[in-house]
C-alpha cells in the first residue's frame, strides 16, 4: 500500500505541476475573478484552440479539483479547459439575496458571457455538478456539444429521499452560515433545485457519456441499488446519444481513482467536434496516451503488492524482455520508495548502464557506494567509469 500510495503521489504531482499555483510555460492561463451580477466567480482556464469544454465540481468542491486532468486533456485536445469556483465556493464570492441553482447558472452565463465563451461548448460534471450541467444544457440546447457526467446525481435518485434529506440538511447548514457560505445555501436551496432539474430534463440531443460508480458512496443497499438505477433510466431515456459506463473498482470521485477512463471519456466527446483530419490527430494522442496510462496502472498495482526483492525482480525481467524503457522506471521507483537501500541503487545504475545512459549510471553507483562503502563491486564499477 506504501508504494502505490506514493506512486500516486507521484502521477498526482506531475498532473498538479500544471496547477493553478505553477503552470507549464508553454500553456497560457488565466486566473481571474468575473463580474457575475453582484458577485464575482472565480475561474481558471488553460487557454486553447476548439470547442471549450466546461467542468462543474461536485457539492463542496471548487476548482482546484479539476486540477489533476488539465494537462493530460490539453496536451490531447489543445482545447480551452473553463473551470470556476460556484458562488460561495473557493475564491467566489455569494449573493446572498439570489442563491440557489437557477440564479447560480444565471451568473455562469453572464460571466461565461464576459470572457468570450457563450457559443459551443462540451460540459464535464461531478456529482451534484451535474444538476448544473442538466440546466445549463437544458437552457442551451443547441449550444452544448457534448457532455460528460461523472457519477452525476439525479433528480430520479433524490425524489423519494428528499423531504428526509432536506429536514436533516436544514438542521446540518445551522453551523455552516459564516463559515462555508456556499454549503449552507446549497444545504438549504436542496428542494428547490431537484425540483428545478426535474423541471429541466437533460435534453436528448444532446451526446452524452455517463459514468456510474462501481462502489457508490453509499452505506444502504437500496441507496445504491437505486443510485445505479437512475442512470441506467437517464441513458435509456436517449439511447440512441447517451452511453453508460460502469466505472469497476471506482468510488465516487471516478476521475481520481481512474483518471484514464474520464480523460477517454472527454476525449471521445470533443472528437465528435472535429473534422476527419484533426480527429484522426487526436486518436492517435489518446492511443498513446492509452499505453502510457496502462502502463502507470501496472505499475501501480505492482508496486502496491511488490517488496523491493520483488520490484528488482521484475525490473530484470523486464530487460530480458527487451522494456528497458519501462524497466528504467521500476528501478527508479524502488529507489524512491527505497532511498536507503545501497542495492535498490546499484540495480538501477546496472539498467542506466544497459541502456547506455552511463553518466547517470554513475551517480546511481556513487549513491550505492556512499550508502554501502563495503560494496566492493560497486567501487570496481565506478572506477571502471571514471576511467
Amino acid at each position: 500500500m506504501k508504494g502505490y500510495l506514493l506512486l500516486f503521489v507521484l502521477l498526482l504531482f506531475s498532473y498538479t505541476s500544471f496547477g493553478q499555483s505553477g503552470p507549464i510555460a508553454r500553456y497560457q492561463t488565466v486566473d481571474t475573478l468575473v463580474d457575475a451580477g453582484n458577485y464575482k466567480l472565480h475561474f481558471f482556464i488553460v487557454k486553447g484552440h476548439g470547442t471549450p469544454i466546461l467542468f462543474e465540481a461536485g457539492g463542496g468542491d471548487n476548482a482546484s479539483v479539476w486540477t489533476g486532468l488539465l494537462k493530460p486533456i490539453s496536451e490531447l485536445t489543445g482545447t480551452t479547459l473553463i473551470t470556476y469556483d460556484r458562488p460561495g465556493f473557493g475564491k467566489s464570492t455569494l449573493d446572498t439575496n439570489k442563491h440557489g441553482l437557477l440564479n447560480g447558472i444565471l451568473g455562469l452565463e453572464t460571466a461565461l458571457h464576459r470572457l468570450g465563451y457563450d457559443k459551443d461548448i462540451i460540459l464535464v460534471a461531478h456529482s451534484q455538478g451535474a444538476f448544473s450541467t442538466t440546466v445549463y444544457a437544458y437552457r442551451h440546447p443547441d449550444k452544448v456539444k457534448g457532455a460528460v457526467l461523472i457519477d452525476g446525481s439525479t433528480s430520479c435518485w433524490f425524489d423519494s429521499r428528499l423531504s428526509a434529506l432536506q429536514r436533516q440538511n436544514d438542521i446540518d447548514k445551522v453551523s455552516m452560515k459564516t463559515t462555508k457560505p456556499g454549503l449552507y445555501y446549497q444545504y438549504g436551496d436542496l428542494s428547490t433545485n431537484v425540483k428545478l432539474v426535474r423541471e429541466s430534463p437533460f435534453p436528448i440531443n444532446i451526446t452524452a457519456i455517463d459514468f456510474v460508480s462501481g462502489r457508490p458512496p453509499f452505506d444502504n443497499p437500496v441507496d445504491a441499488t437505486d443510485w445505479k438505477r437512475c442512470h441506467e433510466e437517464f441513458v435509456r431515456a436517449a439511447a440512441n446519444n447517451r452511453t453508460g459506463i460502469t466505472a469497476y473498482n471506482c468510488g465516487h470521485y471516478i476521475f481520481i481513482d481512474n483518471p484514464a477512463l474520464v480523460i477517454n471519456g472527454i476525449a471521445q466527446v470533443y472528437a465528435a467536434t472535429l473534422d476527419t483530419k484533426p480527429k484522426g490527430a487526436l486518436t492517435v494522442k489518446v492511443l498513446n496516451y492509452n499505453i502510457d496510462a496502462a502502463n502507470e496502472t501496472k505499475m501501480a498495482e505492482a508496486l502496491s503488492r511488490h517488496s523491493e526483492n520483488d520490484l528488482n525482480s521484475w525490473g530484470y525481467s523486464l530487460i530480458k524482455e527487451g522494456k528497458n524503457k519501462e524497466a528504467l522506471e521500476v528501478f527508479k521507483l524502488n529507489t524512491i520508495l527505497n532511498p536507503d537501500s545501497w542495492n535498490a541503487f546499484d540495480s538501477y545504475g546496472e539498467a542506466l548502464l544497459k541502456n547506455g545512459e552511463k553518466q547517470e549510471a554513475m551517480k546511481m553507483y556513487q549513491k550505492s557506494v556512499e550508502l554501502n562503502p563495503k560494496s566492493e563491486s560497486g567501487k570496481k564499477i565506478l572506477q571502471q567509469l571514471k576511467q
